[in-house]
């Protein structure tokens, strides 16, 4: 897999969405985008979620914040995102999954494509955020702009995700960021 060309249709596709968003909506000021609902078994891996949030949309619910949980912002899931990768997603399946026969080789594969897999939305979350903070996505979009990995799903690694894909300077700018990700450090 050509992991930097894969990190690039991403960038480009994503940076395409975040534009198409603030345009569509000039009155709001959208301050991050997540992936999320990340998915692989033994036969395919999907792609995960794109989302994005406003700070209108930001809400209290059942006692926690919004702000960081992606299943409850205003565009959870952002089709386009998906669907722009989704030739993407049947390559990976095909060159990591597709060759394994046993179950020793599939656990392997599974694991050796998360890994990968995780390290380049890391680096994709780093060149989204990098390209939107130098005015390069939407001018309407916040200088602490941030792209994150947000996957709830995987509890004890969310702190190790949001590190990833978050740099130490960025991550310092978006203080509620960065003690969202605490929270998951203690527990």
């Amino acid at each position: 897999m050509d992991w930097d060309a894969f990190g690039t249709a991403w960038h480009d596709s994503g940076c395409r969405i975040l534009a198409d968003l603030a345009v569509a909506h000039p009155g709001e000021r959208l301050y991050a985008a997540a992936f999320h609902l990340f998915y692989s078994d033994d036969d395919k891996i999907l792609s995960p979620a794109f989302a994005a949030n406003t700070e209108a949309a930001v809400h209290r619910n059942h006692g926690y914040s919004t702000r960081f949980a992606p299943p409850e912002w205003r565009w959870d899931v952002l089709d386009a995102a998906s669907e722009a990768m989704r030739p993407w997603y049947h390559r990976l399946t095909e060159e990591f999954l597709a060759p394994a026969s046993t179950d020793a080789e599939r656990d392997a594969a599974g694991d050796a494509l998360e890994v990968a897999h995780d390290g380049a939305i890391a680096r994709v979350c780093k060149a989204m955020t990098a390209t939107a903070r130098r005015g390069g996505i939407h001018d309407s979009l916040s200088t602490n702009f941030v792209v994150v990995i947000l996957e709830g799903q995987r509890g004890d690694e969310e702190a190790d995700l949001i590190r990833a894909s978050v740099d130490p300077q960025a991550l310092a700018t978006v203080p509620e960021l960065a003690e969202y990700m605490r929270e998951f450090e203690v527990a």
